[in-house]
């Protein structure tokens, strides 16, 4: 193995070929201390704080030193400033409270589905087919001005749902069971500028 990796280095070398390390496209330490609201979604249930959670990790993966204040959700946020929306005035407002310089937010929208019950012996689950839309902002607390956004799209089969009127809720037992592969490549894939790769450079 070792010979083989030897052989491949030389190779490289005489090819003028490297594998270069890139850094993330932003980095969050000019941004700190870093805010956090609680996306919103129009889903019930623990969804919303659930893929929160799943975008806290995706942006620190790669930048685990970063301080991020988790605000609680917009409600509660927007109660403590005494602001009824979240708009410039707020997010001062927020900065100057919190002493943060930018603050994430977000929104989940999830389409309507029917779900279908899958009955085994001892156990029954609640699956639905999703359709899911992750949009995120890192907003400047001083001006309310937009430093970062992006957005993506999954759809799949997730349990622990049921449907009630025209809304979805999302329950379970075991949410990362239950969805948290939706959450996990929603949040990677958003947050893909928070992370660095290794990109080969300079083969011919």
């Amino acid at each position: 193995m070792r010979n083989a990796a030897l052989a491949v280095a030389v190779a490289l070398l005489f090819t003028g070929c490297a594998r270069v390390y890139v850094q993330p496209a932003i980095d969050l330490r000019p941004h700190e201390v870093v805010g956090i609201i609680e996306f919103r979604t129009d889903a019930r249930g623990a969804l919303g704080e659930f893929v929160t959670q799943k975008f806290i990790q995706s942006v620190t993966e790669d930048q685990e030193d970063i301080r991020i204040v988790e605000l609680g959700n917009e409600k509660t946020v927007l109660e403590a400033v005494g602001m009824t929306r979240l708009g410039p005035d707020a997010f001062k407002a927020i900065g100057e409270k919190y002493d943060l310089n930018t603050v994430f937010t977000g929104n989940l929208d999830v389409t309507e589905a029917t779900p279908s019950c899958i009955f085994t012996p001892g156990y029954a689950s609640v699956e639905a087919k999703v359709n899911a839309r992750l949009t995120a902002r890192l907003v400047e607390t001083s001006t309310g001005g937009t430093i970062w956004s992006n957005s993506a799209r999954d759809e799949r089969t997730v349990a622990g749902v049921s449907k009630f009127g025209h809304g979805l809720t999302f329950q379970a037992e075991d949410p990362e069971k239950a969805y948290g592969d939706m959450a996990r490549h929603l949040c990677r894939r958003i947050t893909h500028d928070f992370r660095g790769h290794w990109e080969r450079r300079g083969c011919r």
